[in-house]
């Protein structure tokens, strides 16, 4: 496969995640969706040759994101959002079609002057001149070192707020399922 073929693939992969993310009346099924947005763009980071954006982007973003926005969604009362009340409206419709034509109205003159017969000489031109900019410069730090720097001198504080986070967790557990006796409690009441 080349790297145009993957490239239009994940951007395609990427771009339906994020609408059905959007679309989708069950929040766990959107936050799934989310989740499948989020490693595509991890892939279209990698074909971008960013190896450590792309891992940070599935450590932060699939990893943590995802999941907390599954602890939120699983701790509340309502997730489908079939309760009667209407969510869309013709308002959406309306938004989305003035937000598309207010892109064309912004992006169709740059691409109207834009010479795409010069684009592969100036891109030729640029990777030489990188190249020999790389050629005379150090070598680039490694992953290990700039996270030795991030982390060594704070490590006391990174453990005293996991540790809150933790305990920030389990009291909002505590909290939802003590409100949830309560309102059992006032329904078996007569």
């Amino acid at each position: 496969m080349t790297q145009e073929t993957a490239f239009y693939l994940l951007a395609i992969i990427a771009v339906l995640a994020a609408v059905t993310a959007v679309r989708l009346r069950n929040l766990i099924h959107g936050v799934f969706a989310l989740v499948i947005f989020f490693a595509a763009l991890a892939g279209l980071f990698l074909l971008l040759m960013a190896q450590f954006i792309a891992a940070v982007q599935v450590l932060v973003y699939i990893g943590a994101v995802g999941i907390l926005l599954l602890f939120a969604i699983m701790l509340t009362e309502r997730v489908t959002g079939d309760d009667g009340r209407r969510i869309t409206s013709r308002g959406g419709f309306w938004g989305a079609t003035a937000a598309l034509g207010v892109a064309v109205f912004v992006l169709l003159p740059g691409i109207q002057q834009t010479d795409l017969n010069r684009l592969p000489a100036e891109l030729a031109e640029a990777n030489a001149t990188a190249a020999d900019a790389n050629a005379t410069m150090a070598p680039p730090h490694t992953v290990e070192a700039l996270g030795k720097r991030l982390i060594e001198p704070y490590i006391i504080t990174l453990e005293v707020v996991a540790l809150l986070l933790t305990a920030a967790l389990i009291g909002a557990v505590a909290v939802s399922q003590g409100a949830r006796r309560v309102e059992d409690e006032e329904e078996a009441s007569p």
